[in-house]
């Protein structure tokens, strides 16, 4: 209990439930809960499997808080529990909370895009330079149950998936959905020549394959 004081007395003023629907962020815009999570479902609407060891940071205050978290997309909000405290806690959607799980960032912003306008939520990201962003977008994919209504059929739970789209934005410009295949990356890297050697030996299949890639151009 006083680590869970602590953590309010260092991020905000007032706790936030899960049923909260309508903050204000200062990101300039209002965020909402995306949906309550069904509870009778098959699949899962996190993004992690389970609760990870991670950092809660308040970038405006220089204030950090151990965690344990993970990331509810139905919701669209980062789940915490503290050591030692198996209850669940949800802070407020603000720019300046940031949650750090090792190899990505959870944060909260709003994008434009090159296809499909602009998008607004938690993201993850992998990695951040003056000119480049890597990014991921944590979709919910929601199938809604099904009810027994002809006897024949049977009656099915919600299922849920979260599904993971991938960003790059160059130069500050809008972001640019791509796949984890070296294809997609050529086509916004090739214009430094040593790009060329490095897509001919090294293979993308993941993000931590991107990451050093872009590790690579940025030198």
């Amino acid at each position: 209990m006083k680590k869970y004081i602590y953590l309010l007395l260092v991020f905000i003023s007032f706790e936030m439930t899960s049923q909260n629907l309508d903050n204000i962020s200062n990101t300039g815009m209002l965020v909402y809960t995306k949906n309550n999570t069904p509870s009778d479902y098959t699949g899962s609407p996190y993004a992690e499997k389970d609760f990870q060891s991670g950092i809660i940071m308040d970038t405006d205050k220089d204030k950090q808080q151990e965690a344990m978290l993970r990331y509810n997309a139905v919701e669209d909000v980062v789940e915490i529990k503290l050591n030692g405290d198996d209850e669940v806690h949800i802070l407020p959607k603000l720019k300046n909370i940031k949650y750090d799980l090792g190899e990505y960032t959870y944060f909260i912003e709003n994008f434009l895009t090159e296809d499909s306008g602009r998008i607004e939520g938690y993201f993850r990201q992998y990695y951040a330079d003056k000119n480049i962003l890597f990014i991921s977008y944590p979709k919910a994919d929601v199938t809604e149950s099904t009810v027994n209504s002809t006897g024949y059929q049977k009656a099915k739970p919600a299922h849920l998936d979260v599904d993971m789209l991938y960003y790059v934005q160059k130069d500050g410009g809008r972001l640019k959905e791509v796949r984890l295949k070296e294809k997609d990356f050529k086509s916004i890297f090739s214009d430094k020549g040593k790009m060329e050697a490095y897509f001919k030996e090294n293979k993308i299949k993941d993000e931590k394959d991107v990451v050093e890639m872009l590790k690579f151009y940025s030198e």
